[in-house]
């Protein structure tokens, strides 16, 4: 298995962490650049320190972007803007940059952690996050597949509550059948703005897995929030 921040393709060959491509732009016109919109320097400056954690918890180091044959496929077309979210990009949107770090938390807390922080082009991470909110009362159950590949995993999501953050909230667990025993993914994903903070927990197949906390979650999108208000505040200037 690959280290879980930057994906567990070694277990079911689809990439379930949302680490998203940094790829330039999507398809069509590829949308207006967004004025919050943050460059890749300073996607890493957001993203959480050390310091910044709460008690117990280590950053583990950054991941690697998910390459175009790694991006995760619905075999049912009404459950693909789900995958398109767990991928961080949809056939018509690719982020224009990204910032992602591996999480280890407390002892006892299930599982290994991603965060990242995404940046799309305006209207964009609204238009990942809204359809898959759409989408995922209709996808109890699909299976997945990865791109090109022949493959299929039986999938099953489930819908959560989750502390309204930032501009939207959605969580979900995403339940997968492998080989070695069902994966139960439990993300997190919070619109601010035109970035997407992702989050993901993996732990061994037939294990709990849980979702990253609040005050975590919620510490990395004020920081977001502080630094796109100063990109805002600077170009008014």
């Amino acid at each position: 298995m690959r280290v879980p921040y930057r994906r567990i393709a070694g277990v079911v060959a689809v990439p379930l962490f949302l680490s998203a491509a940094t790829a330039c732009g999507g398809g069509g016109d590829g949308g207006r650049k967004a004025p919050d919109a943050l460059s890749g320097d300073e996607l890493r400056a957001v993203l959480l320190a050390q310091q910044e954690l709460p008690p117990g918890w280590e950053l583990t180091g950054g991941g690697a972007p998910v390459g175009d044959d790694e991006i995760a496929e619905a075999d049912r077309s009404a459950c693909q803007p789900v995958m398109d979210l767990v991928s961080g990009r949809s056939a018509d949107i690719a982020p224009t940059g990204q910032a992602d770090a591996g999480l280890l938390g407390p002892d006892g807390l299930g599982g290994a952690a991603h965060i990242g922080v995404n940046q799309y082009k305006e209207g964009q991470a609204a238009q990942l996050l809204d359809a898959a909110r759409a989408a995922l009362p209709t996808c109890a159950g699909f299976g997945v597949r990865q791109a090109g590949g022949d493959s299929i995993a039986p999938a099953a999501t489930a819908v959560g509550e989750s502390p309204w953050l930032g501009d939207g909230t959605l969580f979900f667990r995403l339940t997968m059948t492998t080989d070695a025993g069902a994966l139960s993914i439990p993300y997190t994903v919070v619109r601010k703005g035109s970035a997407l903070v992702l989050t993901s927990t993996l732990n061994d197949p037939g294990a709990g897995a849980d979702a990253v906390p609040e005050v975590l979650l919620r510490a990395q999108v004020d920081k977001l929030a502080k630094a796109q208000l100063a990109k805002t505040g600077a170009k008014a200037q």
